[in-house]
C-alpha cells in the first residue's frame, strides 16, 4: 500500500503541489498572516517543483553546445581533409610530371651521346607520335625533313624498322613486329646468313629468322645482327636467338627476340646516310688468274720419247 500510494504521489506531484499551495493561501488569508510568508512559501514551492525541470533545460542546453561544437569541428576537420587531399593530389601529379620529364631528359641524353659518337651514319631524330599494336609507328618527320621510302630506322640499341610511307610532315615505320618487315640477317658468331621477319602477330613478341640452312649452325643466345645483303649498316643489332625449329626440309628458322621494344618507342632515329662498311670499301674479292693452256703441236714420237 505505501508503494502504491508513494507512485500515485509521484504521478500526481504537480497538482498536489499546486493544492498546496492553494490551501496555504487561503489559510493564510483566513488567519490574518503576513503576504511574506505565503510569497516565501509560494518560492519554495515553485523551485522544488521548477527544479528537475530546469535541470533538464541546463543539460539540454549543454549537449546542443557539445552537439553544435562537434558539427563545426566537424566541418573545420572536412575542409582540412579536402584542402589536404588537394595538395596531396598536387603533389603526386608533380611527382608523375617530374618523373616523366627524368625519363626524357636520360632518353634525350642517351640519343645525343649515341648521335655524338656514333661516326657511320648520318642520323635525323625524329618522335614517335603514334603507334598501332607495336606493328607500326607513326613519326613526326616527313619529306620536308629529306625522309624518304626504304630508309632504317634505328635506336642507339638496336634496329626499329623500315620507312614505308612518307608525307611532308610525317611517314609510317613498320617494325619488327609487322610481317610486311623483312631485313637481310647474320649470325655475328659466324656469319651464317637468313632473313628476319615479323610475326605479324599481337602475342608473340618473337620475330623470325629463316632461310637457315639445314646445315649451318644456329644456337639459342646468337646475336643476329644486319647484314652486307640489308638496308641496315652492316653489323648492327637485330636481336637475339631464342629457339631454334628444324622443319624438316632444306631450311631450319629461328625464333629472335627484337634487340628494341617496340611498345617503349618515344623517339627513335632514321638513317640518312651510310658510310660505307669495310667489306664494302675492300671491294670484292679478286679473282685467281687464269692461265691458258696451249695444245702440244709436237709429233708424237717427240712426246713420247724419254
Amino acid at each position: 500500500m505505501a508503494v502504491a500510494l508513494s507512485r500515485r504521489i509521484s504521478e500526481h506531484r504537480p497538482v498536489i503541489v499546486l493544492l498546496v499551495i492553494v490551501a496555504l493561501s487561503l489559510v493564510s488569508m483566513a488567519g490574518g498572516k503576513r503576504a511574506g510568508f505565503i510569497g516565501e512559501g509560494v518560492r519554495i514551492a515553485v523551485s522544488a517543483t521548477s527544479y528537475p525541470f530546469l535541470k533538464a533545460m541546463k543539460s539540454i542546453q549543454g549537449a546542443a553546445g557539445y552537439v553544435t561544437g562537434l558539427v563545426f569541428s566537424y566541418n573545420a576537420c572536412r575542409k582540412e581533409a579536402e584542402t589536404a587531399r588537394r595538395k596531396l593530389a598536387d603533389a603526386m601529379q608533380y611527382a608523375v610530371q617530374r618523373n616523366e620529364l627524368l625519363q626524357e631528359n636520360h632518353r634525350l641524353r642517351q640519343m645525343i651521346d649515341f648521335a655524338r659518337t656514333e661516326q657511320r651514319f648520318a642520323l635525323e631524330a625524329a618522335e614517335v607520335i603514334e603507334s598501332f599494336k607495336g606493328a607500326t609507328v607513326t613519326i613526326d618527320c616527313g619529306s620536308l625533313r629529306g625522309i624518304a621510302e626504304s630508309m632504317c630506322a634505328v635506336t642507339e640499341n638496336g634496329v626499329v624498322g623500315i620507312v614505308t610511307r612518307v608525307g611532308p610532315f610525317s611517314a609510317t615505320v613498320v617494325t619488327l613486329r609487322n610481317a610486311e618487315c623483312r631485313i637481310g640477317a647474320m649470325i655475328a658468331r659466324n656469319r651464317v646468313r637468313g632473313i628476319v621477319q615479323g610475326s605479324g602477330s599481337d602475342i608473340s613478341p618473337y620475330c623470325s629468322m629463316n632461310y637457315i640452312d639445314m646445315k649451318d649452325d644456329v644456337q639459342p643466345g646468337d646475336r643476329v645482327v644486319a647484314s652486307p645483303e640489308s638496308l641496315f649498316p652492316t653489323g648492327y643489332p637485330i636481336g637475339r636467338v631464342v629457339a631454334v625449329h628444324e622443319t624438316g626440309s632444306l631450311w631450319k628458322s629461328a625464333d629472335v627476340e627484337p634487340a628494341v621494344n617496340p611498345y617503349r618507342l618515344d623517339e627513335i632515329f632514321i638513317v640518312r646516310e651510310t658510310a660505307p662498311s669495310a667489306d664494302e670499301l675492300a671491294g670484292p674479292t679478286p679473282a685467281e688468274p687464269i692461265t691458258a693452256t696451249l695444245p702440244d703441236d709436237r709429233p708424237l714420237q717427240e712426246r713420247l720419247a724419254p
